[in-house]
């Protein structure tokens, strides 16, 4: 792997006789300049954006190691996703006869999941990026924040798997029952700004969570059954209508709430628009994201040398 990321950025790209002749002769005359590296988050991003093309390259790698080297392949990137829907729908929907709000409870359930599990997927990639990566932080240099934000690359390639099977729903459904259930207009702008910040929520948790993962390997497995209750926080199965008033201020102290409800809301016009719930999860989203960045800069050093 190292290989092939020389390769691939030119670290070590093969000469001809005559060229690495005039090669070594540059390097002769070549002069070298190492200056400290500069303080300050400024510099940080500064760096991260110099060394965008190895963003791509780890996000590539991440989503070809869900499939690499299994019989089945690539169908592994749909039938992840696809498996839990249905076991889902047919439980809530079909057996416990859960409330969809006028629309059909398989398109309620993939809509909230599709949101949700960009979530729980990101989080869980990025709880393990700094570990699952060990062998190339080990040897080569790179900003250390490249792997928790490039982990979260097979979440989106599966939700956008999501969302084009909600979409071959709904035209399923316009096809059988003459009723669109997207809705038109401006609004669905909203559902992908709902996306992203889900994106970066996952990442501001996984900023504290890959650090720890280092120093304790058991935390992704904690995780993990957290994120079960967690799910049931959140109005993904069920909708947010049903919680007693009195009682829905603290169901939205999880930013995940207005999140869920924002998309479903914007993608089939379904329940209201939570507009101070929304602001009071981005504020908190921006809060955790910005400890986390603080957290992981001053543990990143430590934690690289535990691997």
């Amino acid at each position: 792997m190292l290989l092939e990321l020389r390769r691939r950025f030119g670290l070590a790209a093969p000469l001809a006789t005559g060229a690495a002749d005039e090669a070594v002769a540059d390097r002769r005359t070549l002069k070298w300049t190492i200056e400290p590296t500069r303080a300050g988050y400024l510099a940080r991003f500064e760096e991260l954006w110099r060394y965008r093309r190895i963003l791509w390259f780890f996000s590539t790698r991440a989503v070809k190691d869900r499939y690499e080297k299994t019989t089945l392949g690539i169908f592994w990137l749909f039938a992840r996703p696809l498996g839990p829907l249905l076991v889902g729908a047919f439980i809530f929907g079909g057996m416990l006869n859960v409330p969809s709000e006028g629309v059909p409870y398989f398109l309620f359930f993939l809509a909230g999941m599709s949101c949700w599990r960009i979530f729980d997927r990101s989080l869980l990639w990025v709880t393990r990026s700094l570990d699952s990566n060990r062998g190339l932080i080990k040897k080569v240099y790179f900003p250390r924040l490249i792997a928790p934000i490039s982990a979260v690359s097979p979440a989106v390639i599966e939700f956008l798997i999501m969302v084009g099977l909600l979409l071959a729903t709904v035209g399923y459904y316009y096809a059988t029952e003459g009723r669109l259930y997207l809705r038109r207009g401006p609004e669905l702008l909203v559902a992908a700004v709902a996306a992203l910040l889900t994106v970066v929520f996952s990442i501001a948790v996984g900023l504290w969570t890959s650090v720890m993962q280092v120093r304790h390997k058991d935390v992704r497995y904690g995780l993990r059954y957290f994120l079960q209750f967690w799910l049931y926080l959140t109005p993904v199965i069920y909708p947010a209508s049903h919680i007693p008033p009195q009682y829905r201020w603290v169901m939205y102290l999880n930013p995940m709430a207005p999140l869920v409800e924002v998309y479903k809301w914007s993608m089939l016009g379904i329940g209201t628009f939570p507009g101070p719930a929304l602001a009071t999860a981005v504020a908190l989203i921006a809060l955790t994201f910005a400890a986390g960045l603080v957290f992981f800069d001053r543990s990143e050093a430590g934690s690289v040398d535990r691997l």
